[in-house]
Formats: C-alpha cells, structure tokens, sequence
C-alpha cells in the first residue's frame, strides 16, 4: 500500500474520534474508532508519530475548535490560545501508543495489542493531573447518548468507561486479523464464523454490549427521580442565568450585575414560593469595593437575603490580604499599586445565610484552574513570562485554591453539605469524587461559558457533568451566566434546564443523597490496576524479546 494512503486510516480515526464526541449522536463510533489507526500502523508508516498527529488533531480540532470563541468581542488572547492549544494537545495523545510501540517491538503486535487499554487508561489518568491537566476529551464522554451502558461508571468511573471502549476496539482489531489470516482457498468462508479466534473476539464484544446495558437498566431502578423524592431528605434550589455579556462583565458595574441577579431571584422566589438556596453563577458577586471583598462585610446582600429563608450561594471575587511579615504567592499583586497591600484574588464560590447570624459565611476557593485562562501553568518555574501571558479580560492570575472544603445550605432546620465545584473543575472525575467523598449530598456547578456562545463548549461541559453525577450518585445544579444552565439528576438523565442565552430562572426540588456507590468509596482503581500492568509490560519487554 502506498504510504500517502495510510495517512487516510488515521483521517478516518480522527473523523471517527470527532463524531462520537457529544453533543453529536455517533457515538458507538468510539468502539472502532481506533481501528483504522492501529491497522495503519500495523503496515508500518515511515512517519507513525505524523500519522498519530494528524489523527488526534483531527480528533482536538473536531471537539475543541470552540476554545478559540470566534465571537466578534473575542479577546486576541483567547484566540491565540485556541490557536495554540489545537496545535499542541494532540502530542499529549502520543503517550499510550509510545508505549504500544515499545512493547510491541519486543513482544510482538498480539501481545502489545492487549496491554493498549492500559496504557490508555494511565494516559487518562496522568492527563487529569497537574496544571497542564486537560481531560475534557477523556472517551467516555462519547458513550454519554447511551445512558444504560455508561452507567457502570458508578463503578470504574470515566476511566474505566474509557478502559472498556479501548479494549473493544482491541477486540475488533483482533477480529480484523483473524479475518486477514484465515486462508479462504482452504476453508469455506463460512467457516470463518466457527473459527475460535473470530468466535471468542466477536462474543466478547457482544458480551461487554449486553452485559453492561443490564447493568444499566438494573441499575437505574435504584434512581427513580419520584422514589428518590419520596425516600430522602429533599432541597428546593433555584438556578439564576443572568446573560450578562463575558466581555463587558468586567467593565461595567459589580453593583448593577448583583441587582440583575436579585431582581431575577426575587422574580423565582415568588413564583415557585419556597426555596432553599438560589445559586448565582461563576465571579456573579465582582469586585464591589474593599469592604466586601477584603473584608467579607455583605450588609447589601444580607439585607436583601432577610427578607427570605434560603442561603445564597455565588460566584465570587475573593481578596486575601497578606499579614506583615507572610510571604507572597507568585500570583499576589499590589493594591491598587501600595506596596504594602498584597493580596491574593481567588475565583471563589460564597455560601450567604444571614438568617441566624449576619456574620456568617464560608467560601470556597476554586483549586484546578483554568490553563493560561486563569493561571500560568506551573507559574512558579515561569514567572518571569506572567506578563507577556496573562489575559486582559477579567482578573487573570488567580491564585490557587489550598483546600478542597464543602459548603454548607442552610434553610430553616436544614444544614446540607454540598460539593462547590466551579466551572473546569467538573472535569476532573477524582477531584469531583473526592468533594462527594466528605459527605455532599449535591453537587453545586458554578460557571462562566459565555465566553463560548454559539458553539458546542457550553453544551459538552454540561454533558460532562452528567458523568460526574453518574460517578458520584449525586444530583447536580448547574448554574451558568448564559447556559448551558440545567439539574441533573443521579442517573445522569437531565431533569430540567433553562432557555440557553436568555436572562432566567428556573427552580427545581431534589433529593439529598448519601448513598456511597463504588467509585466513590475506591476512586480510580482501574487506573491503578492499568499503572501496574503498563509498568509490568515495560518491565517486561526489557527482560524478554519477541
């Protein structure tokens, strides 16, 4: 074959990749996506790394085309970025099949083939971590359109949805081997279907189609959303979409953005009368002055909330002065140019509940920061690079987060802990576990995506967070400035969203759940099961030959 023709193979994989990514409806794409890739490689292209990019640029540029944002207002910066990030993602990917490649010239391509699903699975998983970590294309997403078969999620997490999804194409690819070997001039073709390699591949995979989907409609029995009312401690949440314009949120008025806020609270607050907490998307409360936000007096708020008996819970601006004599993050910044006011500013999620004591608060500060959007990745090593980096829109720089702390809604006599987790963070499965691991009975999703509008982003981040809810058992409310704002419930079936792009509210009563599912209480073990085996493998091929 010629070699400019194996190239196509990796075309079609990449294709493939891009249309099993949600929200589009090909999902089953993903089980034989890797095929054509790993039969081109199999022919042995001159540049197999080239082909691997091209492929997974493909995959990148047919998902993620939208970090760029394309809109009019969009900063040159993010633009930039989006450019960049297309450009350098896909050499992430190489990494499992670094790995497949060493293996396989010592042990040959059968043997090799059987470790890949590991050495995707701890691909997953090291790309989840650190600050470069950018797991938003993790495989399991594409499977999300299937709602019975992914929800042994509950049990592997996205990992191991990603696991199962490699190793059926593994299968597959087996199969297409078998087929390639089966000698037709000495056996009819329909022998073939009796042959043990073809027959044990192909039933495997019929298996792991079925077995699963059982699981999933035996499963969701367990997560009727009008039993789970019925049979648990229930919370009535209002979610406000404001549809403030990301570009000028900065530059216009912090007070005039919270009075939107109020004015649509007050409007849900007495058409579905009850409610529990009303949540304001992410940075909703800005900057105001220095009393609020260094001093974390809220008298206007606190004013506002008496008049209710539900807990506010907001976005917000946090600013932490440094003690004389305390050492400065890389990220500080003078106050207003005093030298001596150093502060860190910390995306942060607020709980407000002035029923019982006006004094009373708890905030969150956001820990897994968005890449170059909020923070320098590794910023410490690349200080002297902050300026020529930082984004002018918002705040930039935010310093990150030191502790992983629940928040608490309170309401009459109820105290619920929930999980804050803000905008990217609902990317990353162990991070969100470990929240719902301390005993959130929800999960709260505050974000901005506005500055995506009109593309698929906002979308694929809700419908990411429909696998944190599977994972978890935990319902989710997810508030965003323009949307994709919505409640999911814990079978990962969406209960109900708001218009996208319109000023709104929307109110909604869910359980408070405790039970504990499998993932939740061992995390990412097929992961660590994946480290050891890929570690073996590599062990292995260094003492054994093919």
């Amino acid at each position: 074959m010629n070699q400019k023709q194996l190239y196509i193979y990796g075309i079609v994989s990449g294709i493939l990749l891009a249309l099993a990514f949600p929200p589009l409806p090909f999902g089953a794409f993903a089980f034989a996506a890797f095929v054509p890739l790993l039969f081109a490689l199999e022919l042995k292209p001159k540049h197999q790394y080239l082909l691997l990019y091209i492929t997974f640029f493909i995959y990148h540029a047919g998902t993620n085309w939208w970090i760029s944002s394309w809109q009019a207002d969009t900063d040159p910066y993010l633009i930039a970025s989006g450019i960049a990030t297309a450009l350098i993602h896909p050499l992430f990917f190489l990494f499992p099949f670094i790995l497949y490649f060493f293996v396989k010239k010592r042990l040959g391509t059968q043997t090799a083939l059987w470790f890949f699903p590991f050495f995707w699975a701890t691909f997953e998983w090291l790309h989840s971590i650190g600050d470069l970590a950018y797991p938003w294309q993790a495989l399991s997403y594409t499977q999300l359109g299937n709602i019975y078969w992914v929800q042994f999620a509950d049990i592997a997490g996205s990992t191991g949805v990603s696991f199962v999804i490699v190793l059926v194409n593994v299968l597959i690819i087996k199969i297409v081997y078998e087929i390639k070997s089966f000698n037709i001039n000495e056996k009819p073709a329909k022998h073939l279907f009796t042959h043990r390699g073809f027959l044990k591949y192909f039933i495997s995979i019929i298996l792991i189609i079925i077995l699963f989907n059982i699981y999933g409609i035996i499963r969701l029995q367990d997560f009727k959303h009008k039993e789970l009312l019925s049979n648990n401690e229930t919370v009535n949440i209002g979610i406000v979409q404001p549809a403030i314009n990301p570009w000028n949120k900065w530059a216009t008025s912090a007070l005039g953005q919270i009075e939107k806020h109020i004015k649509i609270s007050d409007s849900l607050a007495s058409a579905v009368g009850k409610l529990d907490a009303i949540i304001w998307s992410e940075t909703a409360i800005l900057f105001v002055n220095y009393d609020v936000n260094f001093g974390h007096n809220f008298p206007y708020l606190n004013n506002w909330l008496s008049q209710y008996d539900f807990s506010l819970i907001s976005g917000f601006a946090d600013m932490v002065l440094y003690k004389k004599g305390e050492t400065p993050s890389i990220a500080a910044k003078p106050f207003r140019g005093d030298s001596t006011m150093i502060y860190d500013s910390y995306n942060s999620m607020i709980s407000l509940y002035p029923k019982k004591d006006s004094t009373k608060f708890q905030i969150y500060h956001k820990i897994r920061l968005t890449p170059f959007g909020e923070r320098i990745p590794y910023l410490e090593l690349f200080s002297f690079a902050s300026k020529w980096l930082e984004w002018g829109v918002g705040i930039s720089s935010w310093a990150k987060g030191k502790e992983q702390n629940l928040l608490t809604l309170e309401s009459g006599n109820k105290r619920i802990p929930f999980a804050p987790v803000i905008c990217i963070e609902s990317i990353y499965p162990d991070f969100v576990r470990r929240f719902v691991k301390q005993g959130a009975g929800f999960i709260a999703i505050i974000t901005n995506d506005a500055w995506y509008d009109y593309t698929v982003g906002p979308e694929q981040h809700f419908q990411i967070a429909r696998m944190r809810a599977i994972e978890t058992r935990r319902y989710v409310a997810r508030c965003a400035n323009t949307g994709v704002s919505g409640f999911i419930e814990a079978s990962g079936y969406e209960l109900l969203r708001a218009p996208q792009y319109q000023s709104c509210g929307i109110a909604v009563t869910i359980p408070v759940l405790k039970s504990k599912s499998f993932y939740l209480m061992y995390g990412d073990w097929i992961v660590y099961i994946s480290l050891f085996v890929s570690l073996f493998a590599i062990v292995f091929s260094f003492v054994k030959q093919k």
